[in-house]
């Protein structure tokens, strides 16, 4: 990684960092926002009444070890655990889990779509038109679910985003866009990983009914 992007400084000058910078500067914030809002409204919707507070004090674990490993697959039994202690059945968090770490990817899409709006500024290529902007969410989806979830599974989509929009600048698309994946990975997995977790919520709901978390917790209680 950083080989590569010396070798674009060197290429480019300075000015290519401060423009990876303020593509940070938008999505670093984005991925917290989201974080923040978007995933107490899912264990709101999920677990009732007390879906955010118990979301608040297990989402933590995985949370934190998927910015440490930036590996979904990784983050598996965290989710797990943090699934358990919440009282969602076995037979949810087994199946939900595992096949999020692999194909529910929204923190990725974020960030494919950052990478083809940095690299359209690059080559001056405009960005306008809802045609474009219906393929770019689509490519965006599917890239993400194409991505492995290990370190570095993100040069997948980052392949495909090239091949599909800057097929004859492959040779410099290719490793800007790497560069960009490096830099915004961590706070992908979180968001695609912890995101694993949260959305277990929601299958429980139409799984066990709308009370299932009180259940749970009276459950918990008893024992």
């Amino acid at each position: 990684f950083f080989a590569i992007f010396a070798g674009l400084v060197a290429d480019y000058g300075p000015k290519i960092a401060g423009a990876y910078g303020r593509a940070m500067a938008v999505y670093y914030p984005l991925c917290f926002v989201y974080l923040f809002t978007v995933f107490p409204l899912m264990a709101r919707l999920g677990g009732g009444r007390g879906g955010i507070g118990a979301m608040l004090r297990h989402i933590a674990r995985p949370a934190l070890t998927s910015l440490g490993t930036c590996s979904s697959v990784a983050t598996i039994p965290a989710n797990l655990e943090a699934a358990e202690d919440t009282g969602i059945s076995r037979d949810v968090a087994e199946m939900v889990i595992p096949l999020g770490a692999t194909m529910h990817m929204d923190g990725s899409c974020f960030s494919c779509v950052l990478k083809i709006a940095f690299l359209f500024g690059v080559f001056g290529i405009p960005f306008e038109g809802a045609g474009l902007i219906v393929k770019i969410l689509l490519v965006a989806v599917f890239s993400s679910v194409a991505m492995s979830g290990i370190p570095g599974g993100g040069y997948i989509g980052e392949y495909i985003i090239c091949t599909l929009f800057f097929p004859s600048q492959m040779a410099i698309a290719y490793p800007i866009a790497v560069t960009i994946g490096n830099l915004v990975d961590p706070p992908a997995t979180m968001i695609n990983s912890a995101g694993d977790y949260v959305v277990s919520f929601l299958v429980a709901r139409f799984t066990e009914g709308k009370d299932w978390l009180e259940r749970a917790q009276r459950e918990k209680a008893a024992h």
